[in-house]
């Protein structure tokens, strides 16, 4: 019974890493290529713990470990860089000022404070620069 539902959680896996592979060609934006790498990364680290359950081992601990980190640092510096405010790549004629997100108050709940860096990250009005196909 547990081989069955290894496989069957690897088919689904599989198929989750291809649907996120197809989002990080297709775009539209930086923000969703963004995210599903942070999706492929995360089904990486899916796929080595049903490994070591179906099994009973530990070695890929480390590996999970370690795609987990890049995963969270990545996506967090690209937020940052996208909120940071004027980019390069933005349009000349753009005028509108960035929007300040300020810090959530003391007694704001977990699911802002959480969430305030990708509220500031959409709200950023970032757009990448097109390259016009010669």
């Amino acid at each position: 019974m547990l081989e069955i539902a290894y496989w069957i959680t690897q088919a689904l896996l599989a198929i989750g890493a291809l649907c996120a592979v197809y989002r990080v060609f297709r775009g539209p934006s930086v923000l969703d290529r963004v995210i599903s790498v942070d999706v492929i990364l995360i089904i990486v680290g899916s796929v080595m713990l049903t490994d070591m359950a179906f099994r009973r081992h530990q070695d890929f601990i480390l590996f999970v470990v370690i795609t987990a980190m890049i995963g969270f640092l990545g996506a967090v510096a690209i937020a940052r860089y996208v909120a940071a405010g004027p980019h390069q790549n933005a349009p000349e004629d753009a005028t509108a000022p960035v929007p300040i997100v300020e810090p959530a108050a003391p007694g704001a709940s977990a699911a802002d404070e959480s969430t305030s860096w990708f509220a500031a990250l959409t709200k950023s009005g970032f757009v990448p620069k097109k390259e016009d196909k010669q």
